[in-house]
């Protein structure tokens, strides 16, 4: 792992040449923040940048992903850079869908996986603990959002969209001995294997990194950057500005239609127009864990 925490100022002697069109594979967590005024966290794409974003999740659910699935994504990424770097902005869409059509094929048996815990869900409830319980609704729910898994979005300047939030946890890095576990891959940049978040914020070996989307947007434009092609494949729960999950099911589901509506204003995959949720209670016991998956 000595590649991924080597000290920013080792990394900038090195003298790390930002391109153009920037590929990122991200394995981090992920969460949509919701505003204490029950709207999510947005900001607007700055001038003179241009994103294509695929992402893996659908708003308020888990992505189950095996380390060497996470591995051969990385690897197919890693393979067609030179393809992604020269095409025009304009026609990624078809290039980059052959790779999500492809991840999607390969994450089937991640599904087949979550098919069997939704089966055995009486059986869980009944002699089940509260882990196994939660694992279960988060299967249900990756189970029942599948088909819209694995699709790209555009944003361009003055988009007003998601600003996720993307998180890990140092140890979880550390303890891994691959390079394609916990970490934002700057795909077509040298030296390899160069981490974005640690290039961003300090590296220390215990406690948890934690960085917006905006922040990354900008930390690139000032580097030069002008074109980023982003592959997501972290989770997108919601949680609140306290950092508690939200649980309440029509709430999610309200929330994911609204963010995947393509009629309104701000965007995931598609666009969300304004919309007023009722005030929700929520329980300690809610409060986000490290235990997340990706």
């Amino acid at each position: 792992m000595a590649s991924n925490f080597q000290s920013r100022a080792l990394l900038e002697r090195e003298g790390i040449q930002f391109p153009k069109r920037l590929i990122i594979a991200n394995f981090t967590h992920g969460t949509i923040i919701v505003n204490k005024d029950e709207t999510e966290k947005t900001f607007i794409v700055p001038p003179d940048i241009k994103i294509k974003r695929a992402w893996a999740s659908v708003p308020g659910v888990c992505n189950f992903v095996s380390y060497d699935t996470n591995a051969l994504f990385a690897n197919n990424i890693i393979n067609a850079k030179e393809r992604l770097e020269t095409i025009p902005f304009e026609a990624v869409d078809a290039e980059f869908n052959v790779f999500l059509d492809k991840f999607k094929t390969v994450d089937k048996e991640t599904l087949k996986e979550m098919n069997r815990i939704v089966k055995e869900k009486f059986n869980i409830l009944e002699l089940g603990d509260e882990e196994d319980i939660e694992n279960l609704k988060r299967a249900t729910d990756y189970v029942h959002s599948f088909d819209k898994f694995f699709q790209l979005s555009t944003y361009l300047p003055g988009d007003t969209v998601i600003d996720k939030l993307f998180t890990r946890t140092n140890s979880e890095v550390l303890n891994k001995s691959r390079k394609r576990e916990w970490v934002m891959l700057l795909v077509n940049v040298e030296p390899g294997n160069i981490d974005l978040i640690t290039l961003m914020r300090t590296q220390t070996r215990y406690g948890t990194i934690d960085i917006f989307f905006s922040d990354i947007i900008d930390y690139l434009r000032s580097k030069g950057v002008e074109e980023i092609i982003f592959f997501d494949n972290s989770c997108s729960n919601f949680l609140t500005e306290d950092e508690y999950a939200i649980t309440n099911e029509r709430e999610i589901r309200a929330r994911r239609r609204s963010l995947l509506n393509p009629s309104s204003s701000v965007k995931f995959g598609g666009k969300k127009g304004k919309k007023s949720y009722k005030k929700r209670k929520t329980n300690k016991k809610n409060k986000k864990s490290k235990k997340r998956r990706l």
